[in-house]
């Protein structure tokens, strides 16, 4: 056997050395008057917040810099330089340079005019006021005090236009929807510094991340092409120690603890099961007329399928679950309308003895965080490294999953022009048993609330094998196509199991003052691995025989995103244009794989393995290669601080699109203004902006998640698919052949019934916004108000003639729009830098 070294080892190895490369390496000593390496942070005097944007210069020369979205900055001065530090809203302040290489500047801020710089497409930082797009940033250290098992859970009401419908269900990340796209393949982007990620959120840490920014559609995210056309969720990775020259060192811990549903629904307990008031128990599996290879067979009165509108419960004698089988004695019943049933079954007194089985059956769930995060700053590294575990106990009982997180930054500046960035993410998600929660009898809830009834109590289901038939027939109250509640905890297992990677190397190589460059390839990677035993004697829809099946899902995937960018940025040209331009090539590349097996029937009890299938075995595989090679653009054209107009474009050429249509080109043109700053209004008025932006995007042919197909396997009827993350082509255009069984239970090729229009295109949208910002008293009271216009056309499949061979014509149509307003209040009723402080945001929106 040989080994291979694959791409995807080089690029292991690339982010090791990064990683490492501070360990070999030490700032070096200047001498006195010799110039150094000046770091330091600019915050505001009055509440110690961080100031972006500021100026700082050496007097009399001109060498200067400015402070980045966390008001950090580094600059070449030697001992005893004074430095200025300028900026809009903030009054002019000079610092002499000492022996110490790192400075805290404290200025004095007008809240009127101060900027707020935020995180935009491709990692871009911008001032909030010359956008003229609807964003929100979320400060994620507010929202860790209450834990949540995924991140993003924790952004449900954070912001205005956009949906968290969060799962209950353990392992399950929630569905996000940014202003009411509710198709499966209208879904925001997500983005960690400004790398886009092909993979699951759940395998971040919430410790580790500082910010979100929430790019609501293609006005915000049009820089990323398609992928932006639903909007994006940005997430900005928390760098290094706040202080210089320090270790710190942080440990959090939570416990919660679920007690379940908060309202069950009603459902009725006065009668039993049966129909029409009548119902006897047969004896079921434990029959001579056992269902092992025959079918289920209902020996008894409506005991075939358990309905629940049999006898009333008052205690009379009927032959049900608990009676003793006796083949020599035969019992008589005689029901209401004086019909008689004669088994043998012993008839015990029927009575409603599990009116809260779901109650009983229930237990209490758990959500354990633990993290803790080592980080340290210095003139010339940043680094900080976490490790975290999230523990969940479901409801259900026997359910569980661990996820286990790595996560490590470093930031390099090897000189004034020079500064990479490394970060690398792990997380290992396991699990030997979720729940399985769809409509069927392979659900808890549809085996005790939705079929069944209140003459069983859940505590009589504890030792859920039969007596003398352990490991091949279960025990319940019926036998056709329903199951024990605790067999199916216990003994039908679906486990789980994903290792999650993602990183990336950021390159920035300052030219001079106002040009720089950016290299950053990126990796997002993961594997999974899903089985599911089902147990001899388990009933689904489709498996009459219930001899059993073990079934393997694996899936495994690898992105590579390659990103390069120049960036250029000049204020005053002329004493009076901003200019802030750049340019920039991607190059996105996905494989993807998927293999789904299953038996068909077990020929052993409790032995699960593909080799002890009875039947042949069953499967479906499913590829797929993407290839996106892109191009983009942004200008930013500033009158002084009065007015400013940006436009971006990006071309994506798309293999995942038809040769005829495989490229399309992504415009967005946007327009902001800051009337306070150039007219006078009434005094209550501290902050005013009027904005608006018009955008472009498409459909990419790809899809957010993918599920295998296993229409052709015996899993087709019952149990749950896992949607995993894939943003990979779904060749929607493409004619291509379907395998399904047909005669034999053999497998056939059958070539699609339907034709594509030689001339579609790819869905569309036009988006249209209009927004104003408003702030009164001191920035005390705010109102960020904006209206939203989709214009969307999508590909519908229309009849045909049958005399063409087809069945339907696949081309463009079905344009419709979407309008929608939203709403946001930020409100700080109480405000003391030194003490207790009250801030309220309060999140509006409508969709029509």
């Amino acid at each position: 056997m040989t080994n291979r070294i694959t791409l995807q080892d080089y690029f292991k190895l690339f982010l090791i050395t990064i990683l490492l490369l501070p360990l070999f390496t030490r700032a070096g000593n200047y001498p006195p008057g010799e110039p150094k390496i000046i770091t330091g942070l600019v915050l505001s005097e009055t509440d110690q917040s961080p100031v972006a944007g500021a100026s700082i210069v050496v007097k009399g020369s001109k060498a200067g810099t400015s402070s980045g979205f966390d008001g950090k900055f580094s600059i070449k001065a030697k001992e005893g330089d004074v430095l200025v530090i300028t900026g809009v809203g903030i009054t002019k302040q000079e610092i002499t340079v000492g022996a110490d290489s790192y400075l805290s500047i404290s200025v004095v801020t007008n809240s009127k005019n101060l900027n707020e710089v935020v995180v935009t497409a491709t990692g871009i930082r911008k001032d909030s006021k010359k956008l003229g797009y609807s964003i929100q940033t979320v400060d994620a250290s507010k929202l860790t005090q209450a834990r949540e098992a995924d991140p993003i859970n924790a952004l449900k009401g954070n912001a205005a236009g956009l949906q968290v419908n969060i799962t209950s269900e353990v392992g399950h990340s929630p569905d996000v929807i940014i202003r009411g796209e509710n198709a499966p393949t209208d879904r925001p982007m997500f983005v960690v510094d400004g790398v886009p990620l092909s993979s699951d959120t759940y395998n971040f840490n919430s410790d580790d991340i500082d910010t979100y920014t929430i790019l609501k559609g293609p006005n915000a995210a049009a820089l990323y092409g398609f992928q932006g056309k639903n909007g994006a969720i940005i997430i900005t990775t928390k760098k290094g120690a706040s202080a210089k020259g320090h270790t710190v060192v942080t440990f959090n811990s939570t416990t919660q603890w679920n007690q379940g549903f908060l309202a069950l629904p009603k459902y009725q307990d006065t009668y039993g099961p049966g129909d029409n008031g009548k119902y006897a128990f047969g004896g079921g599996g434990s029959s001579p007329q056992s269902y092992f290879g025959n079918g289920a067979i209902g020996v008894g009165n409506n005991d075939y399928d358990y309905d629940v509108w049999g006898p009333q419960f008052r205690g009379q004698l009927l032959p049900q679950y608990d009676g003793a089988y006796d083949p020599a004695q035969t019992y008589t019943t005689t029901f209401a309308d004086g019909s008689t049933y004669s088994g043998h079954v012993a008839p015990t007194p029927w009575l409603a003895r599990g009116k809260d089985n779901l109650k009983q059956y229930i237990q209490t769930g758990l959500l354990s965080v633990n993290s803790v995060s080592v980080s340290s700053s210095s003139d010339k590294t940043d680094i900080r490294f976490s490790v975290g575990n999230t523990y969940q106990k479901g409801i259900v009982p026997n359910t569980e999953l661990n996820n286990f997180n790595f996560a490590g930054s470093i930031v390099q500046r090897f000189n004034d022009k020079l500064t990479a960035t490394a970060y690398f993410n792990f997380s290992r998600q396991s699990t030997p048993n979720l729940p399985d929660v769809v409509y069927g009898p392979n659900s808890m809830i549809y085996n005790i609330i939705i079929w069944g009834g209140a003459d069983w109590a859940m505590s009589d289901m504890r030792n859920y094998w039969q007596t003398g038939k352990v490991g091949i027939q279960q025990k319940y109250e019926e036998f056709y196509r329903y199951n024990n509640p605790y067999f199916m905890s216990y003994e039908w297992l679906r486990g789980h199991y994903q290792n999650n990677e993602y990183g990336y190397v950021s390159l920035n190589y300052k030219i001079n003052n106002d040009l720089d460059i950016q290299l950053r390839p990126s990796m997002t990677a993961y594997d999974m691995m899903n089985n599911e035993k089902m147990p001899y004697s388990a009933g689904a829809y489709g498996r009459p025989l219930r001899q059993g099946d073990y079934r393997e899902d694996r899936r495994a995937l690898f992105e590579s995103n390659t990103d390069a960018q120049i960036r250029y940025h000049k204020n005053q040209i002329a004493g009076w244009l901003d200019v802030s331009a750049l340019g920039g090539l991607n190059v996105r590349s996905e494989t993807f794989n998927s293999n789904f097996t299953s038996t068909n029937y077990l020929n052993v009890p409790g032995v699960y393995s593909f080799s002890n299938s009875l039947n042949a075995l069953t499967g479906s595989t499913f590829n797929s290669n993407l290839l996106v090679l892109s191009a983009y653009y942004s200008v930013d054209l500033g009158y002084k601080t009065f007015i400013t107009a940006n436009i971006t474009g990006r071309v994506d050429k798309s293999s995942s699109l038809p040769p005829s249509g495989d490229s399309y080109f992504y415009p967005s043109y946007n327009l902001a203004t800051v009337v306070s700053d150039y007219v006078k209004l009434p005094t209550v008025i501290s902050f005013l902006k009027v904005r608006g932006s018009y955008a472009e995007s498409k459909d990419g042919g790809t899809s957010p998640f993918f599920s295998p197909n296993v229409s052709s396997t015996p899993a087709s009827q019952y149990g749950y698919y896992w949607n995993s993350p894939y943003d990979g082509p779904t060749y929607k255009f493409a004619q291509t052949y379907n395998l399904a069984p047909t005669y034999s239970a053999q497998n056939s090729a059958v070539y699609t019934d339907q034709t594509v229009s030689p001339d579609i295109v790819t869905q569309s949208r036009q988006a249209t916004e209009f927004g104003a910002d408003i702030r009164f008293f001191n920035n005390r009271l705010g109102f960020d108000i904006t209206k939203y216009h989709y214009k969307n056309t999508q590909i519908v499949a229309q009849g045909t003639s049958s005399a063409s061979g087809y069945s339907s014509f696949l081309t463009n149509g079905n344009a419709y729009t979407n309008d929608g307003w939203e709403i946001v209040m930020n409100a700080k009723p109480f405000v003391n830098p030194n003490g207790w402080s009250w801030n309220v945001v309060v999140n509006y929106g409508r969709l029509h």
